[in-house]
């Protein structure tokens, strides 16, 4: 044997052993599942960097999740369940919450659907709530199941991804590789939570219009640029391009700035899909919630069909136009899987329960493996096919 491959050799066996010496230690120091769990504003950073290279390691391709809370919904119940792959070495103990991601983790690994594909996918959760600078958006909320939670909902907007990303969304960023899926919901809290008052004189221009008008309403572009002005900028400039006006301002929030933000979360790496969702319907029946004020401002409590009208619109003419160069974009309609009509789907009408996320989990992977059927054509909500919008 050549010396020059003898010593190649050796250095590949070092190399080999540093790397189980590296896992080894890694999977020594585990994370308390209370700490990753209990964390409100999605996953902390340090706990995020610690499971990456585990999740990278045994995985041909990640599936990261980026946005709010529709995507992170871990924090509304306390439904627990075995840990699955990486999630059930690294976490003591081996417990996950019901989340989207426990989901998406669960039927990769043993659902019968996707458990055969050609590549093996983990899940990774990115998505999250983050501080709301203005105090007056910020709303108490109390939730009653199987004890009492208090907290403050505190919401992430896309108004707040104009001036910066948050830490989640640079480690996105930094760690998205060419192989890899991203999955991206957000935009809801800017018209349910925090909305400004652009947003506000924008919702209050369509509600105050006619069904048919709506029906028959369209968006022919927006103002290519970011707004940096709360929603006063190119988006108010984009409503001259719309019939009647005032969708011109949603295409622009649910097209242009979403198409920005995934442009920001992708500007070091095109992975190979996006699946960009647009936001599910809210539970219909009048239940607690922190958000009936804003659901019952919208009119929802008395006419929902007119809302997911608007929601289907904005699938329509806003989330099914955004285009990234170099990687294949697939709007998603999340009011697919919760209509609004089972309240077991919702915790507060507006969070995925257990049950809902479960139903999220099996749609976006349905996308992911080009399995996504239309159901439109079956008698479900009106709206455009899933199609390939990479250029």
């Amino acid at each position: 044997m050549a010396p020059s491959e003898a010593n190649f050799k050796v250095e590949l066996r070092r190399t080999n052993e540093e790397k189980r010496k590296e896992k080894s230690h890694m999977m020594a120091v585990k994370i308390p599942s209370s700490q990753y769990y209990n964390e409100y504003h999605g996953h902390k950073v340090q706990h995020l960097s610690k499971i990456y290279p585990l999740l990278r390691e045994s995985s041909d391709a990640l599936i990261w999740t980026a946005g709010d809370s529709s995507l992170d919904n871990k924090y509304w119940f306390n439904d627990r369940k075995p840990a699955v792959g990486v999630y059930a070495e690294i976490l003591e103990p081996p417990v996950s919450i019901c989340d989207v991601t426990y989901w998406l983790n669960y039927l990769l690994e043993k659902g019968e659907k996707f458990k055969h594909s050609q590549l093996k996918y983990s899940a990774i959760n990115t998505a999250g709530e983050l501080h709301c600078k203005l105090k007056e958006m910020l709303c108490k909320y109390r939730y009653i199941s199987n004890g009492t939670i208090y907290l403050e909902v505190e919401a992430t907007t896309l108004n707040e991804r104009s001036y910066r990303l948050r830490p989640q969304d640079k480690f996105i960023r930094d760690k998205i590789s060419s192989q890899d899926v991203l999955i991206v919901s957000i935009g809801g809290n800017d018209i349910a939570l925090a909305p400004t008052p652009c947003t506000i004189c924008s919702v209050a221009g369509l509600l105050c219009l006619p069904t048919g008008c709506l029906e028959n309403g369209r968006s022919f572009g927006a103002v290519p640029l970011n707004d940096c002005c709360c929603g006063c900028g190119p988006s108010l400039a984009s409503c001259p391009c719309s019939c009647p006006p005032c969708f011109g301002y949603f295409r622009h929030l649910f097209g242009t700035r979403t198409q920005k933000y995934i442009e920001a979360l992708t500007s070091k790496t095109k992975p190979a899909k996006i699946l960009v969702c647009m936001i599910y319907y809210p539970d219909e029946s009048n239940t607690p919630s922190w958000a009936n004020a804003s659901l019952g401002a919208l009119g929802y409590n008395k006419n929902p069909a007119k809302i997911q009208l608007l929601i289907r619109k904005f699938f329509e003419e806003a989330t099914s136009s955004i285009k990234i160069t170099g990687t294949e974009v697939i709007p998603i309609p999340l009011f697919h899987s919760l209509d609004g009509t089972r309240s077991n789907d919702y915790v507060a009408r507006v969070e995925p329960s257990a049950v809902g996320g479960k139903k999220m989990a099996e749609l976006l992977l349905d996308a992911v493996h080009n399995n996504f059927v239309d159901r439109s054509a079956q008698g479900g909500a009106p709206t455009t096919s899933l199609i390939d919008r990479s250029t």
